[in-house]
């Protein structure tokens, strides 16, 4: 397995040599990949969101900056036509990866002890990175995710997760405690940990976060939540700066549901409609302050060079008819009275309208807009306003991706 440039006094990479994270996979094919917490399949959910204006490709070039146990493996495991490339500090972690890739003959996995600020000393460009859970860790995130930047082809997208400021507010007052304590990383202090939660009432600040977390429930998960060796939240602004920072350009939300007011605030209140009379930026920065739990903020990026009409879903003009709508739910049912009613694992479900129900139902992958509501059986401008408003409100709450053009095309 190649290395490059990992500093062996490097405290995360230190802290994964004894902590690999997550805790190891054994057999991919008993991976509950389709659980709405794990996000390995988001190449294939989200394509129409990373490239709304080309036909759908499955041999993509894929890096997965930060690997650890898991995700490189996972990646090339669920996606055999394409390229894989797992980069990770953490030697420990890697060896995992290789378990994985000889046990499951992922001949199309190639891994690599490398930091994600020296991708370039790779050699190689790619169609998507994926950088979930990692930037945050890092001592410089800008240099970390400007690398990233120099090895994206000009039409490729860069997944980023990092940690919310607000959301995991609780998390960093447990560090600070832990620190407070004189606590590292060793077995005992892993058993502190336990120790403290154990002690936690049941209207602790801290609960939520607990239900919420899939990972704590080994040590590499407890290591990893409340004793890092760094780590760094970002609220909205701060993701946009990053973004900005790192010469990059900011392509949207990989959950639009938490940014936008659609799915917690009645359509006609005023305090919605003072919302979305701020610029989307502000808007989205006032929603993570109203919601307060937002504890991962997943989003992507690309090159300044890509057109940003390649990918950008906008309801401002006519332009929108042309669209293909692509449903993103887990479930679409009917009413007694014809309202469709969406939902997707883990949000709450959505009621339409008897009129734009008759245009959802008309809704197959292929019909743009405009195709069904004409089948819907009246074409008139009040039917493109009912249609635009609900392709809107299903963009914004994340049940809904579009293909752009005409259908067929």
């Amino acid at each position: 397995m190649p290395q490059n440039h990992v500093h062996a006094a490097d405290p995360v990479a230190l802290q994964y040599e004894r902590w690999p994270y997550p805790g190891p996979v054994q057999d991919l094919s008993a991976a509950p990949f389709d659980s709405p917490h794990m996000r390995f399949k988001d190449v294939e959910r989200l394509y129409w969101l990373y490239w709304p204006d080309r036909e759908r490709r499955d041999d993509l070039d894929i890096l997965v900056a930060g690997c650890g146990t898991v995700a490189a493996a996972a990646l090339a495991y669920l996606y055999p036509r394409s390229r894989v490339v797992g980069i990770d500090v953490s030697a420990a972690s890697l060896e995992n990866e290789q378990r994985l890739r000889e046990r499951h003959g992922l001949s199309n996995l190639a891994l690599h002890h490398c930091r994600v600020e020296d991708a370039a000393s790779l050699g190689l460009t790619f169609d998507y990175i994926n950088c979930q859970g990692v930037l945050h860790h890092l001592a410089d995130p800008v240099a970390g995710l400007r690398a990233l930047g120099r090895v994206l082809r000009t039409d490729g997208v860069i997944s980023i997760m990092v940690y919310g400021r607000y959301g995991r507010a609780p998390v960093y007052m447990f560090q600070e405690f832990f620190r407070m304590l004189g606590l590292g990383q060793q077995s005992d202090d892993v058993r502190m940990v336990k120790e403290a939660l154990s002690f936690l009432g049941p209207r602790h600040v801290l609960r939520r976060y607990l239900e919420l977390a899939t990972d704590l429930h080994n040590d590499e998960g407890l290591v990893d939540t409340f004793l890092h060796a760094r780590d760094r939240p970002f609220s909205v602004s701060e993701c946009l700066r990053l973004v900005e920072d790192a010469g990059l350009v900011f392509g949207g939300w990989e959950e639009n549901i938490l940014y936008h007011p659609d799915a917690q605030m009645a359509a006609g209140s005023a305090l919605r409609a003072r919302i979305e009379a701020l610029p989307p930026r502000q808007m989205w920065q006032a929603m993570e302050l109203f919601r307060g739990n937002i504890g991962g903020h997943w989003f992507f990026a690309c090159r300044p060079e890509r057109p940003a009409a390649s990918y950008t879903v906008q309801f401002d003009d006519d332009a929108f008819l042309d669209y293909v709508p692509v449903p993103r739910l887990s479930e679409a049912r009917t009413t007694a009275d014809g309202r469709a009613v969406v939902r997707r694992d883990p949000f709450p479900a959505l009621t339409l309208g008897q009129r734009q129900s008759a245009i959802f139902r008309e809704i197959d992958g292929q019909r743009t807009i405009r195709q069904c509501i004409a089948r819907s059986g009246e074409w008139s401008s009040e039917a493109v306003s009912l249609a635009r408003r609900m392709f809107a409100t299903l963009w914004r709450t994340g049940y809904m991706l579009f293909r752009f053009g005409r259908a067929g095309t």
